[in-house]
């Protein structure tokens, strides 16, 4: 079975007995070079990775997930696996399902989410390492999730919301729900398990949301964030909070730094936590490492130096971070630009230590609590993601092989990464994807791909089924990232280039990465494209409406109209900054929202523009999507719009995904190239069934 990945699904089958079984990539023998073939929709969006290690206390140990493309059930279900920390022995442990993995204390146990049989919400299933069936401990009333296994083992820390009111149960059977608009009805407390008796216990409950949380070594005391509401806009007014079991919780923060991430030293005596904020004040900047005393309620922010940098500020961006067991370190992962690296800083502050960087991407890890030995993902242009797991006074073993062999079964272009200088002065990153056989002075059909967020950056990778680089490339047509400003882990004063106007450089700075390739002779500067997802559609329609140089554009959940985004999108925040003021009042900056609004440009369009969007899209409302369609189609421009049914912001459907794989080759190869795209089909679809995809 091929394999996807996608968030982790809390929906599971049955459970079944643990079997000893080969690790998934060792059944696919090796090819020899010449038979490596062109990749397909359906291979890109049927690649397998790794995700979510969890390393046991002994360091002996690794849990982790392996995503597989069901195309019958038309979704991406979720396989736990184990492996030796050598990478030996790997062995499926539960298939389809499980989320929220944590260890007992001996390593000999673990526990995950599940939703099973006549389970009414997902609950605890605890299981052995040896394997056998899973139990369940809990029989709540509410999802629960984000497990922690206290040091004693005595509980199994986890948050659900409050169930539902007899009154509100009532209002809804009768279908009398008619509730006021965002006010939180339940609430997400904190609750803990008897790790032998599934007795539930309430810790944390009231008028709030309780965000991260962490168990300190004695197995009572808790840090936690507590935020207002689960409401997206209200994390940055989120404060840590101390329950210790005895008397009433205290607060350990006042300030509107955003907390999240908590974590507990082994002593008990400092916490550690992320946080937008700089030099004691929050803001638009690159999330920060902060260490608080838990007594003095003194915070720090960690050393920004790394022992082999310059003296200069590195502008990265911290992911992630836990203590090392001893308590005198931390280890972190950092965004720096196009690369993600794994990290160790002294708790005191000081110069950071580099432990793992390259062409490549770091994006989760796992400390061992006894060992120190650490569990981490890794993938690159080469390779999708895989699980690794490192003694830091050793060299790193790679522990899965789902891809050990896919340059030998693909045809798989090249990627790096790029810099040049834009017109006023500011250095620019980005990634070139070159095409198959690429013959060096030849100028080749360009797309230019934005990333979302903006809050993000373009990193290595050629295997994100929405930006389509090995089929692209197979087609000959080169591809161009452009790490723009108003993105991350390029600094903070890079990061507030949209503060007071959206594209005041964004826009300019996409168009001078696209100017360079041709410089170069890379790119032919009559065969151009654009295409983006959320900020990158956002970008995407900046583009058409300021030239005419591209021949094609796919706009994929992008807004069209600022003000209307700003009160109808799930979140707000940081939009003020980009625009100074709200869009509503007497001293509103309207003309900041006009003048950045595609809409207001739109009769400047020229360029055929393949829109699509989720029908359920609460990030991004589809109406921006919508009004986009309709005012290109009623001013004659070539354009079509797609809606996926049920899907929120991002696609989960594997149709649904296929289909736009499919369509956005199509458009491209039709403006840029003249071919006709052969659609691929889904591996139990018959072919006369392709237009019911």
């Amino acid at each position: 079975m091929r394999s996807l990945c996608l968030v982790l699904l809390l929906s599971v089958s049955l459970p079944a007995l643990a079997i000893a079984t080969p690790d998934p990539a060792a059944a696919t023998a090796e090819l020899p070079r010449a038979q490596a073939r062109m990749m397909t929709a359906v291979d890109l969006l049927s690649l397998q990775r790794a995700s979510d290690p969890k390393i046991s206390p002994d360091g002996q140990t690794v849990l982790y997930r392996v995503s597989t493309a069901d195309w019958k059930k038309n979704k991406v279900t979720l396989s736990l696996w184990r492996a030796k920390a050598d990478g030996t022995e790997p062995r499926l442990m539960v298939e389809d399902g499980g989320s929220d993995l944590t260890w007992s204390p001996d390593s000999r146990h673990f526990a995950f989410v599940a939703k099973r049989g006549e389970d009414k919400a997902s609950q605890i299933y605890v299981m052995s390492l040896d394997g056998g069936e899973a139990k369940r401990l809990t029989d709540s009333a509410k999802n629960v999730g984000n497990l922690k296994w206290s040091d004693d083992g005595r509980f199994i820390y986890f948050t659900a919301q409050t169930p539902d009111s007899k009154t509100d149960k009532k209002r809804i059977a009768d279908k009398d729900d008619m509730f006021a608009f965002e006010e939180p009805r339940g609430r997400n407390t904190l609750r803990r398990a008897d790790a032998v008796t599934g007795k539930l216990h309430t810790l944390v409950s009231g008028d709030f949301d309780v965000k991260s949380y962490d168990v300190a070594a004695n197995g009572e005391t808790v840090a936690y964030v507590r935020a207002p509401s689960r409401l997206l806009d209200d994390g940055q007014f989120g404060e840590i909070w101390l329950h210790t079991g005895k008397g009433a919780d205290h607060r350990l923060t006042d300030n509107n730094y955003g907390e999240s991430g908590v974590k507990i030293a082994p002593d008990g005596k400092t916490i550690l936590f992320l946080a937008n904020a700089k030099d004691g004040r929050y803001g638009t900047v690159n999330t920060n490492l902060f260490v608080l005393d838990a007594t003095s309620k003194a915070i720090t922010e960690l050393g920004t130096r790394t022992t082999n940098a310059p003296a200069e500020e590195p502008g990265w961006e911290i992911e992630s971070a836990a203590f090392a067991p001893d308590g005198k370190s931390v280890f972190f992962t950092a965004n720096e630009g196009v690369r993600s690296t794994l990290n160790r800083v002294p708790v005191t502050g000081g110069a950071w230590t580099i432990l793992i960087t390259g062409d490549s991407v770091v994006s989760d890890f796992d400390v061992a609590s006894g060992s120190g030995r650490l569990a981490y993902i890794q993938s690159s242009a080469m390779q999708p993601a895989e699980l690794y797991a490192l003694d830091p006074a050793k060299k790193p073993v790679q522990v899965s092989h789902l891809n050990d062999n896919l340059a030998q079964r693909f045809r798989l272009p090249k990627q790096e990464a790029v810099q040049w200088t834009a017109p006023d002065g500011q250095k620019l990153e980005g990634l070139i994807t070159y095409p198959l056989d690429y013959v060096a002075g030849k100028a080749y059909p360009l797309i230019v791909q934005s990333h979302g967020g903006p809050r993000s950056v373009d990193q290595f990778n050629i295997f994100s089924y929405g930006r389509l680089n090995p089929l692209l490339a197979a087609h000959g047509i080169m591809t161009l990232s452009v790490n723009y400003r108003g993105g991350t882990a390029y600094g903070d004063t890079f990061l507030q280039g949209m503060n007071g106007g959206y594209f005041k450089y964004a826009d300019k700075d996409v168009l001078s990465g696209v100017d360079e390739l041709i410089k170069r002779g890379l790119a032919d500067p009559e065969r151009l494209g654009t295409m983006g997802w959320s900020a990158g559609g956002h970008m995407t329609n900046r583009l058409i409406t300021t030239t005419n140089r591209f021949k094609a554009a796919a706009s994929g959940a992008g807004t069209v109209d600022w003000t209307s985004m700003y009160l109808t999108s799930d979140t707000r925040w940081q939009r003020q900054e980009w625009f100074i003021t709200p869009p509503y009042g007497t001293t509103a900056r309207r003309d900041l929202y006009e003048e950045y609004s595609a809409l207001s440009r739109l009769d400047k369009v020229t360029t055929p523009t393949l829109i699509m969007a989720g029908a359920e899209d609460d990030r991004v409302p589809t109406q921006q999507s919508i009004m986009l369609y309709r005012s290109l189609k009623m001013l004659g421009v070539e354009t079509e719009l797609y809606l996926a049914p049920r899907e929120p912001h991002n696609f989960a459907e594997l149709r649904h995904r296929l289909f736009q794989v499919n369509k956005h080759m199509d458009w491209f190869l039709k403006h840029l190239t003249g071919e006709t795209y052969m659609w691929d089909k889904a591996p139990d679809v018959k072919a006369d069934d392709l237009d019911t995809l």
